[in-house]
């Protein structure tokens, strides 16, 4: 998954011009696929990435002409030919990338915040970009799964009634659709909850934290949380639908309110449960109750993991897995619960 999610929310919030880059064609080979954007920012700054770092610093300079005139261009890259020391072979890649930049103007920031809020709601956003023989861009917008249009309203043009299964340039119209992130649903709001937040959202999951500590469970101590739910979990379990596509993780350190959300999530049973606990936690927990094996107790990969940022990836790195399908039964793996710290251990 790359961070087009972190991106486009960088380009909302930004209060500084900015250049967004996209990968609209690929012919042959490339490090990363249509679709990936970054953003560039007038400081130099920027925000994600669209190859290994042989393209960025050349297109650090293509944003410069974008920034003077504000007009959008799409470059191109052949790394195809052998003979070119800086295209060719040297970089690895040996395929043709299309690349437009455009400016993030007040226009695309309103079109963001729309097709971000589709996304939120769990809608699929299909973005279309008409373009010219030249490929300078003549008309850019966005349709829903609903059938609302975002931006021009010239894309109703065009047939999208099949929507393409694959991104890229069809016929000089370049189609990508947005898939909304995954749901994280975190319960417990300590500090040890922090690097969970920041990585998930990084990686595309829209993350809420739940917490009935009003004092914890707020956007102070996690910017990068989409919502906030306080209360203790009965008041959760009315306020938030749970669905089998959820990823939940239990981090509260407290035993009674983590028995009442083991309990409820049971008859839930979301796409991944993670319950952090040492393996005498876990049986408390459970009690009489099996443990179900699609419930990852101790939650996490075992790598061996110390200190909060480790146990955290390892988390993440399991969500990863079963998210792409590799993984059916996420709790033979982890039997072992070597990835917790000692002092984790209760």
């Amino acid at each position: 998954m790359h961070d087009v999610f972190q991106v486009i929310e960088q380009a909302i919030r930004s209060t500084q011009p900015s250049v967004m880059a996209t990968i609209i064609h690929v012919e042959g080979s490339a490090y990363l696929k249509e679709g990936t954007s970054m953003l560039f920012y007038e400081d130099g700054k920027k925000v994600g990435m669209i190859s290994p770092g042989c393209l960025e610093e050349d297109l650090s300079y293509r944003v410069k002409e974008v920034f003077n005139d504000g007009k959008s261009q799409t470059v191109v890259y052949d790394s195809t030919a052998e003979d070119d020391v800086i295209w060719g072979q040297e970089i690895g890649c040996g395929g043709v990338i299309y690349i437009l930049l455009e400016m993030v103007d007040v226009s695309l920031k309103e079109n963001l915040r729309r097709v971000r809020a589709q996304l939120k709601s769990g809608i699929r956003v299909l973005h279309v970009i008409k373009f010219a023989s030249n490929f300078t861009v003549e008309f850019s917008g966005y349709r829903t799964e609903k059938g609302e249009v975002i931006g021009d309203n010239r894309i109703e043009t065009i047939d999208t009634s099949k929507w393409p299964t694959k991104s890229g340039l069809i016929n000089l119209i370049y189609y990508h659709t947005y898939i909304p992130g995954k749901r994280l649903i975190i319960f417990g709001a300590g500090p040890d909850v922090k690097p969970l937040v920041e990585l998930a959202a990084q990686t595309g999951f829209s993350v809420i934290v739940c917490d009935w500590r009003e004092s914890l469970c707020n956007r102070d101590h996690f910017l990068q949380a989409d919502d906030f739910i306080v209360g203790f979990p009965n008041d959760v379990f009315q306020k938030l639908t749970f669905t089998h596509e959820d990823f939940v993780v239990l981090m509260t350190h407290n035993l009674k309110r983590d028995k009442e959300i083991v309990s409820f999530l049971l008859k839930k049973k979301p796409r991944y449960f993670g319950i952090l606990g040492s393996k005498h936690r876990i049986n408390l927990l459970f009690g009489q109750s099996s443990k179900p094996p699609w419930a990852s107790a101790p939650v996490g990969l075992p790598i061996g993991a110390e200190g909060a940022t480790e146990i955290a990836i390892s988390i993440l790195a399991e969500m990863i897995l079963v998210m792409r399908g590799e993984k059916g039964e996420v709790g033979a793996i982890n039997e072992s619960g070597g990835h917790l710290p000692r002092s984790r251990k209760e």
